[in-house]
């Protein structure tokens, strides 16, 4: 007969425990996958201190994959690849990610992500005349085919201010 110490079961949980959470903590980025496939969108930009009154449209097409702790976009507008998207989540320090990487661009701008069930918000800053401006896409999903849109600036990281709104649509289903 085989007798397991304490220490031992006690060592066999907290290595299952472990590995429940690696999985957990790993299928976390997972949520971007809600961004994949090909969606029409339509922009209202209203005319502020840093957009000009306009309409626009595009197409919108991001071919993603998943490694692991990370969900990858080729971020395609109108059929040209414009970014790449590293999305990540940090099981540490329990925060979203994401390292977008432009066509041509010198430098990658890393930058938290705030995630929940009904959006994705993308803050950034900018600098305007040697002044931090604040900046920042929502995305809200109105269903899992229709996201509302709308990007904003503040100054003080308090008041925002709405540059445009607008909606996009999926068009292709999401890859599975």
């Amino acid at each position: 007969m085989i007798r397991i110490g304490r220490a031992t079961c006690v060592a066999a949980a907290i290595l299952v425990s472990s590995l429940a959470n690696a999985a957990e903590d790993a299928a976390a980025v997972d949520t971007f996958a809600r961004i994949a496939g090909t969606w029409k969108m339509q922009m209202n930009y209203v005319e502020s201190a840093h957009s000009k009154a306009r309409q626009e449209s595009m197409t919108v097409r991001n071919d993603c994959w998943h490694s692991d702790f990370f969900y990858v976009c080729n971020q395609i507008i109108d059929d040209k690849s414009r970014a790449l998207i590293v999305f990540f989540y940090d099981p540490v320090a329990k925060r979203y990610g994401s390292y977008p990487i432009a066509v041509g661009a010198d430098t990658v701008h890393p930058t938290t992500v705030v995630v929940d069930d009904k959006s994705i918000t993308f803050p950034y800053d900018m600098q305007d005349n040697g002044k931090t401006v604040h900046m920042r896409i929502v995305n809200t999903f109105t269903t899992p085919d229709s996201i509302d849109y709308r990007q904003e600036y503040s100054e003080d990281g308090q008041k925002w201010v709405t540059m445009a709104t607008g909606v996009e649509r999926r068009v292709s289903p999401k890859p599975k």
